[in-house]
């Protein structure tokens, strides 16, 4: 019994301590997005904002395919666009970009935006067919006090058990 009580307890406190979260473009239509900054909310998260910073527009389709044939709504960068992704709940970590449609030659820079916190900025360096963004994936260490309290809840079914 002390056994299934310590597994118990291992979860609470592992299921405290973070998440993991993907976004991707699976029911947006073919359409140009009508606002520029698109704000998305992620539920268990907060809202991630996609912002155009080089003057083009947001446009999500399903106009590019990997080699392997797999495809999907994604959002569209033409050669040279940049999109700002802002996170604006808790810190991300273990931030992946998921693209589709690059040709040999073809690649997304991604570098920290310095002057937006948890912030990246996206660039496309490729011909004028484009590439797609087709998901973001992170992880998230929740606030101490959330952690905090998986762990004495953890506590209290341990302490409950040797009584």
């Amino acid at each position: 019994m002390k056994k299934i009580t310590l597994i118990a307890a291992g979860i609470a406190a592992a299921s405290a301590t973070a998440g993991a979260f993907t976004l991707d473009a699976v029911g947006y239509g073919g359409s140009e997005l009508s606002a520029n900054p698109e704000t998305v909310n992620v539920d268990g998260y907060g809202d991630l904002v996609f912002e155009s910073v080089s003057g083009s527009t947001l446009v999500v389709n399903s106009a590019y395919q990997n080699d392997n044939g797999f495809g999907g709504p994604s959002l569209n960068f033409k050669s040279g666009d940049v999109v700002r992704i802002t996170f604006t709940g808790l810190e991300p970590l273990n931030v992946d970009f998921d693209f589709v449609g690059l040709s040999a030659g073809e690649s997304f820079t991604i570098e920290p935006d310095t002057f937006t916190p948890q912030a990246f900025l996206l660039t496309f360096n490729g011909t004028d067919e484009g590439a797609g963004l087709y998901a973001v994936s992170w992880n998230v260490v929740p606030e101490p006090s959330s952690a905090l309290l998986g762990v004495l809840g953890a506590s209290l079914l341990v302490f409950r058990r040797r009584r």
